[in-house]
């Protein structure tokens, strides 16, 4: 990759999650009490400017209906399959997250990534957030939910986690009465 590609790149991460830090529910299923629309609308026009969206899989089957350019993280294949020019799947254990946006026959100059669990902490773990929305509905608990990011249970441990990432929050905004967003950039 050329290195001002990277530079310039803006890679945006988005998340809702219950105010005891879950993003869906045992079943990792997303309850319509997790919802906010002025947070879906922020959201939605967000995917839209995107060049590329990393997203899970349950993610995918739930909202693959919109045309975007996507790209799934997936341990049921082996290295990548293009399924066509918008829809990417990829095994991390195979083939870096760097790795495959560089098979892109156009560079994205906008990757907006949208969960779950375990892709939050691959784009963590194997490339970078410039960005980070976190939406908490204060009013929401999720007991024995899926967690943001495995073993962050608490606001506190969030906060915590995301500074040892090189990020700060740079904004907070209620988006309704029970609906707090926190806007996480590379300090």
């Amino acid at each position: 990759m050329k290195k001002n590609n990277q530079q310039n790149l803006i890679v945006i991460g988005h998340a809702i999650i219950s105010c005891d830090c879950c993003i869906a529910d045992s079943n990792g299923n997303m309850p319509d009490g997790l919802l906010s629309v002025k947070d879906w609308e922020f959201f939605q026009k967000d995917l839209d400017e995107s060049d590329l969206v990393i997203l899970g899989r349950k993610s995918y089957e739930n909202f693959h209906q919109k045309k975007r350019n996507r790209l799934i993280p997936t341990s049921k294949i082996r290295d990548y399959y293009f399924e066509n020019s918008d829809l990417c799947f990829f095994n991390p254990s195979d083939i870096s997250v760097k790795k495959i946006i560089n098979l892109y026959n156009s560079y994205p100059k906008k990757i907006a990534v949208v969960g779950g669990q375990r892709v939050y902490k691959l784009v963590f773990d194997q490339f970078f957030y410039t960005q980070f929305c976190l939406s908490i509905k204060m009013n929401q608990f999720m007991r024995g939910g899926q967690s943001f990011v495995n073993g962050l249970n608490t606001i506190e441990n969030i906060k915590k986690y995301m500074a040892e990432k090189g990020m700060q929050v740079q904004e907070e905004r209620k988006l309704d009465s029970e609906t707090i967003q926190y806007i996480y950039s590379q300090s």
